[in-house]
């Protein structure tokens, strides 16, 4: 029998009280919520001199990628034993907006301009100081799309696959 990777003990996720009584966590409805403690299954923590979890070196940092299709898998029922369908597209855009908003999430790099690209987000600490009522720590712009043969200033040269 092959031997488990975590030793027998159930896998989850660390979470701090500080983040649960947070203004920004509270404002989030129960859906959001779902999808943000799923966002914080996908941290990377590095590993302490023992070979255990280092919750104070995230390796993810500046480099999540949380792709739609992966939140809904997640999601999906029938693997999870869950009766509820997963969400769709759009809730989980308006979540990852509002994760902007509070500070938890900011966005290094945007995608959208065609199959397999995917934003980039990096986590942040700004949720800590802002309160309800105040105005969004981070925004995402829309997307503008391509015309011809690439995107203006970007030098990327778009293919037909790429283009919608």
């Amino acid at each position: 029998m092959a031997k488990k990777k975590n030793n027998g003990r159930a896998q989850g996720t660390w979470v701090t009280k500080e983040l649960l009584r947070s203004d920004a966590f509270r404002s989030l409805s129960s859906t959001h919520k779902d999808i943000w403690l799923f966002i914080l299954t996908l941290r990377v923590f590095g590993k302490d001199a023992k070979g255990n979890n280092d919750y104070l070196q995230l390796q993810n940092r500046s480099n999540l990628k949380a792709p739609t299709v992966a939140i809904q898998d997640f999601f999906h029922g029938p693997a999870w034993g869950m009766s509820m369908p997963p969400y769709n597209a759009d809730t989980i855009r308006k979540a990852i907006k509002r994760f902007l908003a509070v500070g938890f999430l900011s966005i290094i790099r945007q995608g959208g301009n065609g199959p397999g690209d995917q934003s980039v987000y990096q986590f942040e600490d700004k949720w800590k100081l802002w309160k309800i009522g105040d105005p969004p720590c981070f925004t995402k712009q829309g997307l503008i799309r391509g015309k011809g043969f690439c995107q203006p200033k970007s030098g990327v040269f778009f293919t037909t696959s790429a283009r919608k």
